[in-house]
């Protein structure tokens, strides 16, 4: 599952780098449809790109030992 979960970051990572990419090199943000695009892209890539923290939160607690002592 955490395999997917990161192979789905890196996709939205690029998504992302993609829809700023064109907003600052391209023209294509001064039309609706390009606007759009940006837009899909940058949005989309995000929504990907945000399970990865609280997959790899749930891994750890999944990994701590259920008996550990606080050492104090």
């Amino acid at each position: 599952m955490i395999k997917i979960v990161k192979v789905l970051h890196f996709v939205g990572v690029i998504m992302l780098l993609l829809g700023v990419g064109l907003y600052w090199q391209s023209d294509l943000a001064q039309q609706v449809s390009g606007m759009l695009v940006i837009a899909l892209l940058i949005g989309v890539g995000t929504l990907i790109m945000s399970p990865l923290p609280v997959a790899l939160v749930i891994e750890w607690a999944k990994n701590q030992s259920p008996n550990s002592e606080s050492k104090e």
